[in-house]
């Protein structure tokens, strides 16, 4: 007895043998009952249709990849390579960042597929996931090295210049400037006409030529307050400063809220009592002539004892005008903090004596006098917009369009500059 049973084709051979893509020696193994079936259902429409079409309308490219063992090898080099591409690219949040960090590998990835296949320049590019437009705008840079960020000055006008480059170098890396602030040395940079830019630009090229912003220790974020007038708001405090030979220092400065600058200071090696912060006011009142002023001034003090007694009586005195009050910070009358006097101490200890520590009371006298000057006329503050302290205290308004002019003229040097440069040896 001959034992007959049903053959179960995979669906694949009914598609390929309807597309005529089977030899014919397996064409005459399939009987000829299942052949005339297929036939008949060759044009018949099912549900779905369009979840294989993308497959269907390019099987007979795949018979022909099947079939030529140096394409499938070029194939399988392809789709792995992708595949290891797409794998890193979705790991990445900032994915325009990723391409742009690797667009040469890719380009010559590109071109290595399109020269070992049939494989046209279009089609490889979608293996990476990139246009064409951008694989031939990629291709075409040309990459210089002098440049900081290896572009061609010719091809990218707008970046900063060789000059202004090194300008900004000589800046981070000249020992005068260590320590101080990036905002700092970019308004430095503006009025003194070294280099004219964006902040944000000036920042980018800092921090690339290896600036190092001082180590400042963390103080927790409090809420302060800001004046709308200079001698508005004026703050103390006081802080330690040890020296080798003579022990501990106390230093007090009084500092207007409005333009930052530091209106006088002083420093006893005893104790810092109320009559020595009543001095200290007393002698700024008279070199700015407060005692005449004609509009409120509000001092602003922590709740130490120095600042009670002798102090306290001695801002009662005045009868309007001027009206003169003192406030406690942190209290329950008045929340806010009195950061703008404890910025001072920390600007003065990390970015002006980077941990130095003088030996005698009067190289500690000496220091303190160049820290305010230093302070007073050779710091910008942001908020400031490239004046001084100083500058606001005599009168001067911060303006964020100050430099603009300045700014936009350099842009349109700097183009100009950038075209015509040819110091570089093109490396393609």
């Amino acid at each position: 007895m001959i034992n007959t049973y049903k053959r179960n084709y995979h669906p694949l051979i009914s598609m390929l043998y309807s597309k005529g893509m089977l030899r014919k020696d397996q064409v005459r193994q399939i009987p000829e009952r299942t052949r005339q079936h297929w036939n008949k259902n060759k044009n018949k429409r099912y549900e779905f249709d369009h979840w294989i079409t993308p497959f269907t309308a390019h099987i007979e490219d795949i018979q022909k990849i099947y079939e030529r063992t140096q394409l499938r090898k070029v194939m399988r080099f392809i789709v792995k390579a992708s595949d290891g591409y797409h794998r890193v690219l979705n790991q990445v949040n900032q994915n325009r960042k990723n391409l742009k960090q690797h667009a040469s590998y890719i380009v010559t990835a590109i071109e290595q597929i399109v020269s070992l296949s049939n494989i046209k320049t279009k089609r490889a590019c979608k293996f990476y996931g990139v246009s064409s437009d951008w694989y031939y705008r990629e291709k075409r840079k040309i990459n210089c090295s002098l440049n900081l960020f290896n572009k061609c000055f010719k091809q990218h006008p707008n970046q900063l210049t060789f000059d202004e480059t090194n300008a900004i170098e000589r800046l981070v890396k000249d020992p005068q400037h260590f320590g101080k602030t990036k905002v700092t040395l970019y308004y430095h940079a503006l009025r003194n006409e070294l280099v004219s830019c964006a902040k944000s630009t000036f920042s980018k090229y800092a921090k690339a030529l290896g600036y190092k912003k001082p180590n400042k220790p963390k103080i927790p974020l409090r809420k302060g307050l800001r004046a709308t007038r200079v001698f508005e708001w004026l703050h103390v405090d006081i802080t330690l400063v040890p020296t080798i030979e003579e022990g501990m220092q106390k230093v007090a400065f009084v500092k207007d809220n409005f333009s930052k600058a530091i209106l006088h200071w002083s420093s006893v090696s005893e104790k810092a009592d109320s009559k020595f912060i009543t001095k200290l006011f007393e002698e700024a009142f008279e070199k700015h002539n407060l005692n005449n002023a004609n509009k409120p001034i509000n001092i602003l003090t922590d709740g130490g004892s120095e600042n009670k007694g002798a102090f306290t009586t001695w801002v009662n005195h005045f009868n309007a005008p001027p009206i003169v009050t003192k406030i406690t910070a942190r209290t329950a009358d008045f929340p806010l903090s009195n950061s703008m006097a404890e910025s001072t101490h920390s600007i003065y200890k990390t970015e002006f004596l980077k941990g130095q520590i003088s030996r005698t009371v009067n190289s500690h006298l000496d220091r303190l006098e160049q820290f305010v000057e230093y302070y007073n006329y050779q710091r910008f503050p942001a908020d400031l917009c490239g004046l001084h302290p100083m500058e606001v205290i005599n009168g001067k308004l911060p303006d964020k369009a100050y430099f603009k002019n300045q700014v936009a003229d350099a842009k349109r040097s700097r183009i100009t500059a950038n075209r015509a440069f040819n110091k570089c040896a093109f490396i393609g």
